[in-house]
């Protein structure tokens, strides 16, 4: 399986959202992402969809949900 890594711009895009906002959501990670540098970060384009439908809730590791509102 092939999964298509986003730029934060491009996960702006689909968002309607600026690119600094996508930057402050990873910060809080509040939003999937992989870190691949000290400061670059890519996104699953299948997370960022399933992060959508489920409403903008990430599961963490310990099975607890974090929303955009916590």
């Amino acid at each position: 399986m092939t999964t298509k890594l986003l730029k934060a711009d491009a996960v702006a895009e689909i968002l309607d959202v600026s690119k600094q906002r996508v930057y402050e959501l990873t910060r809080e990670k509040k939003i999937p992402f992989v870190q691949i540098g000290d400061r670059q970060y890519r996104y699953s384009e299948t997370a960022i969809s399933r992060w959508l439908e489920n409403g903008g809730t990430v599961e963490t590791k310990d099975s607890e949900t974090i929303g955009l509102n916590a």
